[in-house]
């Protein structure tokens, strides 16, 4: 560089060591690096509006990015994005990341961003065979490379980007940065992992990060970096609004980064509106055109108390009694810290099921709000059919007001059926904390009294051989798993943990149908029915078990940032005998304690419910 000083070093030292004591050492004591989010950071006055959620990439994720196909990684709203040829990240022999399994662009302790990349080694590797020839290690300059990609990853995540032939991810001058090895990566180590958390966020005019990081082998800490600095040269804040602005509104409702749950408003329809719907004169919640199903005929309700998550309708797009895509509701729900459920999860947060309850009971009162029972001279009844979600963060005491807001998209009528799309998002003071799609029915007792179930299930069985070694048990009573009231498995009637197509595991669990069971009376008014939502969370339950046998008792929820789906072709009701939840475990991450599985729920024999994605983590 003609004589100018490219990079300085200070402090260095190396050691030489006996093969005893590297054997022996003890990693990163006391890393910096924390997952926890207090949320105290300070952001520039403009991000690219961009989802906030958390999100996962498996290796075709990371792969996408390697080609610069940012839609094909984050999806919405980078698919809008005017680029010809987006900035890469490294491939070749450079593709030091092969999956990240957490990127949360609010998570750290600053609540600046937290990334958390994994690569597999073998013995093969370039970097060991030639480094060295005969003590085979890593090179640490690498280690702190694999860092740095990893946080690419989350600037990208972040819409930190331009032309690949216009910008550069490059180190920021002047900006001093420390580097710490207590361990080592040699040809015995399975699995790499690169933590890294956000603490400054700036445009200098260039987009500007400074993190920590930490490189974790086979789950030990060996190398930690602080003030590791990356700029994306070549771009600046304007034009960042500039490419943004190009690419149109975030997603498809039109949400980005500035998206918040808004605090309490004033109702337009209010919470006895509500209960009126649900237990009373459906008239009184809706007016004259629905005089008919206070005595005459019976109407499709809403879940009632203590199943009701939902206060208050604030807001109603759409003129009422015509079913159409485009009549969207904005609900709300505040979530009382010492409600029952808290206290039945035992695990500090909001259940699952809960959760869903609070995406999916609006569109039920919008189905009703476009006057969809006025249609048919008959008797309808609703359920839900199916969908899928994004967790994007847990519901906790603390968490108090959620805003839903849900939108038809689409409403088709055959045979006297109904069925009725929507898309619907749950959001927090802080942002979105569970968004999807789903779908819901009307049918006449008549149709529901035919369903087959879902047809083409084939759930997975054990060998007679192999079903000998299973495990049988009573569900565990004591926390950390749910108290009674929320239990939804009696006994484990088959658990084998290394069976299944995977061999990592297969449970089957059953509950006994109560026909007084609490949630029939609440669930629904006039037609009573196990809620599908309790159905899901019986699945969740069965995994706890599963997590707790590998790694111990704590607590479990699952995991954010992952996406899952049900299906629905069946109801369980009072005159049913015998549910039966079979768990197939398709994923195990020992570092982070995580299970994923699929699933299937019966009723008497016939499999109604198909469940997949579902990932719990165990903690503490």
């Amino acid at each position: 560089m003609d004589g100018a000083r490219f990079l300085t070093m200070t402090e260095g030292c190396a050691g030489f060591f006996t093969q005893a004591e590297l054997d022996g050492g003890r990693g990163i004591v006391q890393p910096r690096v924390e997952r926890r989010s207090a949320g105290a950071g300070t952001r520039p006055a403009w991000m690219p509006p961009v989802p906030e959620g958390p999100c996962r990439l498996d290796a075709a994720g990371v792969e996408a990015l390697r080609r610069g196909d940012l839609a094909a990684a984050f999806g919405p709203p980078f698919d809008g994005l005017p680029l010809r040829e987006p900035a890469r990240l490294p491939g070749g022999r450079m593709a030091l990341v092969h999956r990240i399994t957490e990127c949360d662009p609010r998570g750290g302790p600053e609540g600046l961003g937290f990334v958390r990349g994994e690569a597999d080694v073998r013995p093969d590797d370039w970097f060991l065979t030639c480094h060295f020839t005969d003590d085979r290690v890593m090179p640490g300059t690498l280690m702190y490379e694999c860092c740095l990609h990893t946080l690419r990853v989350l600037l990208s995540r972040l819409g930190w980007t331009g032309e690949r032939d216009a910008v550069a991810f490059e180190p920021v001058p002047g900006a001093p940065g420390r580097l710490k090895c207590r361990g080592q990566v040699i040809e015995t180590t399975r699995v790499v992992a690169y933590e890294v958390v956000v603490r400054e966020l700036r445009y200098d005019p260039e987009p500007t990060c400074i993190a920590d990081a930490l490189m974790i082998a086979d789950g030990k800490p060996v190398v930690e970096m602080t003030g590791m600095s990356l700029r994306l040269s070549g771009q600046t804040e304007e034009g960042l609004r500039a490419l943004w602005g190009a690419a149109g509104p975030a997603g498809a409702d039109g949400g980005g980064a500035e998206e918040r749950g808004p605090g309490p408003k004033p109702a337009v329809y209010d919470s006895a509106s509500i209960l009126a719907f649900s237990n009373g004169n459906p008239s009184e919640a809706f007016g004259p055109p629905y005089a008919v199903f206070d005595r005459e005929r019976v109407i499709a309700r809403l879940p009632g108390p203590p199943y009701q998550f939902l206060d208050r309708i604030t807001a109603v797009e759409g003129e009422p009694w015509t079913m159409g895509p485009g009549k969207a509701a904005e609900a709300q729900y505040l979530a009382p810290p010492g409600e029952w459920y808290f206290a039945e999860e035992r695990s500090g947060r909001m259940p699952f099921a809960v959760l869903l309850e609070v995406a999916l009971q609006p569109c039920g009162w919008l189905a009703a709000y476009m006057g969809s029972a006025l249609t048919s001279g008959v008797d309808l009844h609703f359920r839900n059919l199916g969908g899928g979600g994004t967790l994007h963060r847990e519901v906790t005491p603390e968490t108090g007001l959620l805003t839903t807001r849900v939108k038809c998209t689409g409403v088709s009528s055959s045979g006297g059926m109904i069925i009725q799309h929507y898309d619907f998002a749950v959001l927090d003071a802080r942002g979105r904390v569970y968004d999807g799609t789903t779908y819901f029915g009307f049918f006449s007792a008549d149709a529901l009294a035919n369903q087959v179930g879902i047809r083409e299930a084939r759930p997975w069985s054990p060998p007679g051989a192999e079903a000998a070694r299973g495990r049988a048990m009573d569900y565990p009573r004591e926390a950390p798993f749910p108290g009674e009231r929320l239990r939804m498995i009696d006994r484990v009637e088959l658990f084998l943990p290394d069976g299944g197509p995977a061999g990592l595991g297969f449970l089957r669990g059953t509950k006994a149908v109560d026909p007084a069971a609490w949630f029939f009376r609440a669930h629904f008014h006039q037609d009573p029915v196990i809620p599908g939502s309790l159905g899901l969370e019986s699945f969740l339950q069965l995994l706890k078990v599963a997590a707790a046998a590998r790694w111990g008792e704590g607590t479990f929820a699952p995991v954010p940032g992952t996406t899952h789906s049900w299906r629905y072709r069946g109801q369980v009701i009072p005159g049913d005998r015998l549910v039966t939840v079979e768990a197939v475990v398709t994923g195990v991450e020992d570092g982070r304690r995580v299970l994923a599985a699929d699933g299937f729920l019966s009723v008497d024999g016939r499999v109604i419910y198909g469940i997949e994605g579902f990932r719990i983590r165990r903690e503490g």
